[in-house]
């Protein structure tokens, strides 16, 4: 046989174009989760439905063209459908993102692998928030041809579209991060509940007058737009980020620090409040809210996290010698530094509240005492369940879900005696359930009731409600319930002083031997 007649050589098969498969720059996580979404019988039916939608809405709206109404028509039902599917719909699939893959025991696999804690998490929710991306890129085709029937602010319209899209990242994290509580309680009916919230004020915003609002507030020419646009970008952001780090914590191996990480950065959350609330001129009430956004998630955290310190985490600190391990006290992992750390959260929270002005200038008024009583409540409310938790419940197994069962609990309480205090005329009795933090707005309303003229409609004339002793109440509270809790915290502190010894130890045995 000749040369010529010999076997080619076989040719490599073709490889797929650049746009065919995924980058190998990205995370493995990411595109398992891309792939695996894309295909889901629950995105390809959303995103259908509503490519569907909006085109029998955009060809009825271009067959009733002569009606001039017909544009806003166009935009209620485009910020309807899409506010439903990204607001609503995406972010519920993140329900079971951690917690399917916790059922499968598949997490212990992928921590073994290069895969840390935080891009098995990152990998989940950006495959989502890519895929509500999608939706976003699919119907602003539809947006730009309703310009063309009139009456239109295109950027603000745009720019709606986009805040939507980012409040869909923020819920979309929220729920990713709870998906690790084992509580179905926690980590399904929670979302489940914001979802209706969010699904009945889309209805009522969408079909009202409060959408022209948002448009018009979306043009940023309103005093102050910019600024409130500002502190919703950085609240959500900060939301987003502490239920992702939450879940990442919950899911790493025991060495891995996460919640130092999550103290600091809640500190330095508290600074960028004051700071935008000086440039932004925000009231006091409103103010509280905000920092009650910031100090809620951080603060419950804080105190629910078992302690499980090891002397790896405890070596960065004690390079800084007694001031490392001073700092340790509150930023070490674990419910007895996060009471230590609660108290400095709750410092800078009031600090932060009582450096804006009132409603009249520097002096407390009615409103803005109400507005302090509320901030007190809130306070309250977060010590209580976890003073309960380490007294009854020391051993609890899911111990975040433990505690957001007991306040609800407490806020039930506090809704069962309204109800009651509706159908009784003499409502005193109040008085001795005001130890409950949120009894105390209860009194509020009594105390409130007490001083309103059905003649005048309001306060009666040369008298004014004093919310004193309610504010005197909620501080003495909180405050028995915080020194109680940092007696507990102290008892602990003899364990995380083993550890720290541990740790001194290995590094002084590492020094002295030979290399």
């Amino acid at each position: 046989m000749s040369a010529s007649a010999a076997t080619p050589a076989a040719v490599p098969p073709p490889v797929a174009g650049q746009l065919d498969e995924f980058s190998d720059k990205l995370s493995p996580m990411l595109v398992k989760e891309l792939r695996q979404g894309l295909r889901a019988k629950t995105f390809v039916i959303l995103f259908l439905a509503l490519q569907g939608l909006l085109a029998v809405v955009l060809l009825s709206a271009i067959g009733a063209s002569s009606d001039g109404d017909s544009g806003l028509t166009v935009s209620r039902v485009i910020f309807f459908f899409f506010s439903l599917a990204a607001l609503v719909a995406q972010p519920l699939r993140g329900v079971g993102a951690l917690h399917n893959e916790i059922k499968g025991n598949t997490i212990d696999l992928m921590v073994l692998t290069r895969l840390g804690a935080w891009r098995i998490v990152l990998g989940k929710w950006v495959a989502i928030v890519s895929q509500t991306a999608l939706l976003l890129t699919a119907i602003v085709p539809y947006l730009i041809l309703r310009y063309f029937f009139g009456r239109m602010d295109l950027f603000a319209e745009l720019l709606l579209l986009g805040l939507i899209f980012v409040g869909s990242a923020i819920f979309t994290a929220l729920t990713v991060g709870l998906s690790a509580i084992p509580s179905i309680l926690v980590r399904g009916l929670l979302p489940l509940g914001v979802a209706v919230y969010l699904g009945a004020g889309i209805m009522a915003v969408t079909f009202g007058n409060e959408l022209d609002d948002l448009i018009e507030f979306c043009t940023l020419q309103e005093k102050h737009a910019g600024w409130a646009l500002l502190i919703f970008l950085s609240i959500g952001t900060y939301l987003a980020w502490m239920a992702l780090a939450m879940g990442a914590s919950m899911i790493a191996p025991m060495a891995e620090n996460h919640s130092t990480s999550r103290r600091v950065i809640a500190l330095g959350m508290l600074a960028v409040l004051a700071f935008l609330g000086w440039a932004g001129d925000v009231p006091r009430e409103v103010m509280a809210v905000m920092l009650m956004l910031v100090g809620v998630p951080a603060i419950m955290i804080a105190l629910t996290e078992p302690l499980q310190l090891l002397p790896p985490i405890c070596r960065p600190f004690l390079k800084f010698g007694n001031l490392g391990k001073v700092v340790g006290r509150f930023l070490y992992p674990g419910w007895p530094s996060g009471v230590v750390f609660t108290g400095l959260m709750i410092a800078g929270i009031t600090g932060v509240f009582f450096s804006r002005p009132g409603t009249m200038g520097r002096y407390m008024s009615s409103a803005d005492t109400i507005s302090t009583v509320m901030l007190v409540v809130s306070i309250g409310t977060l010590l209580l369940p976890a003073l309960f938790m380490r007294v009854f419940l020391r051993r609890a197994r899911n111990p975040l879900g433990v505690y957001i069962l007991i306040g609800v609990l407490l806020c039930v309480v506090a809704i069962a005696l309204a109800m009651i205090m509706g159908e009784t005329r003499s409502d005193e009795y109040v008085w001795l359930f005001s130890w409950i933090p949120p009894v105390q707005m209860n009194v509020v309303a009594y105390i409130q009731s007490e001083h309103y003229s059905s003649a005048t409609g309001g306060y009666a004339s040369g008298t004014s409600p004093d919310f004193g002793p309610v504010l005197v109440t909620g501080i003495v509270t909180s405050s028995i319930y915080f020194v109680l809790l940092l007696i507990c915290a102290l008892r602990s502190f003899p364990a995380i002083r083993e550890v720290e010894r541990e740790a001194e130890d290995f590094v002084a045995n590492k020094t002295s031997s030979p290399s």
